[in-house]
């Protein structure tokens, strides 16, 4: 029985199935982490995420912001650009309504004491404590599965508040956290969200930004924290993160990881 992480897929299938005979993933005993990021972009959305639920509970998938494109274009919602996607094999497909039932009940994040690692799409609030972090992605998720789903996905293309404090309303405080688990790259000097910057920090010369995992935060203590969303950054190996997201549907690489005991890993990839 092993684990795996994989990066963003994209609808990238052929390059999917490929990484899982290169991994020799047995589905029946194996278990896959998902970074979230299934859909949009590559060709076969659909073959994505259906053969990742027909995998059942041997597959955790986190959501990213592509999946919550994916549920705003299902219910057409605005202000979010719903019509400019890739989501057609979808969308048309008579498991529509059932696709999007599933991706309602997945999570935002996961975590696995034994060995010592958790997997979100974007990342984590440095100055959250787990309690607190745990908490935000328990109400999202609990939103996504309610009946006011729709509405609150249509509150989610929002950029503010950019802002953590315990005086923001519940809704600021559901918009802010979703921001961070799936849309988060950098951090300005006061610690606010900037949804501007998507390079990697090597072409970043500001000292105007900082990396989210290059704050200090009490999580790292006990995880080491598996992303995907940042393509740009690569693979990128520290120890408190590892970024799996190798732009696949770019034309890149599709990553897994091996978890091993004491917070080490293997790596896997193939070309796209």
């Amino acid at each position: 029985m092993s684990t795996y992480a994989i990066g963003d897929i994209q609808g990238c299938y052929k390059e999917f199935r490929k990484l899982l005979k290169e991994i020799n993933f047995n589905k029946k005993k194996d278990t896959l982490w998902l970074a979230g990021d299934l859909v949009n972009k590559g060709p076969k959305s659909y073959d994505v995420i259906k053969y990742v639920m027909d995998l059942g509970s041997n597959a955790i998938t986190v959501l990213g912001n592509h999946d919550f494109f994916l549920m705003a274009s299902y219910y057409k919602l605005d202000p979010w650009p719903y019509k400019k996607n890739n989501f057609d094999d979808i969308l048309s497909h008579k498991d529509s309504d059932q696709i999007v039932s599933w991706l309602r009940k997945q999570k935002l994040i996961h975590l696995d004491d034994e060995l010592g690692h958790m997997i979100v799409h974007a990342g984590i609030y440095p100055k959250w404590k787990i309690k607190e972090m745990l908490s935000m992605a328990f109400l999202i998720e609990k939103e996504l599965q309610s009946e006011k789903c729709k509405q609150f996905i249509k509150t989610l293309w929002c950029n503010k508040p950019d802002s953590w404090n315990q005086n923001l309303t519940k809704q600021e405080k559901l918009i802010f956290a979703t921001n961070v688990f799936t849309r988060m790259r950098y951090l300005k000097n006061d610690l606010s969200l900037d949804f501007s910057e998507k390079l990697s920090p090597k072409e970043v010369s500001t000292s105007l930004l900082y990396p989210w995992y290059e704050i200090d935060s009490e999580i790292y203590n006990k995880y080491r924290i598996i992303i995907g969303h940042w393509s740009t950054l690569d693979f990128y190996e520290k120890e408190n993160l590892i970024s799996i997201d190798t732009g696949c549907v770019w034309g890149n690489k599709l990553t897994a990881i091996k978890l091993l005991s004491n917070k080490k890993i293997k790596r896997f990839q193939v070309k796209c």
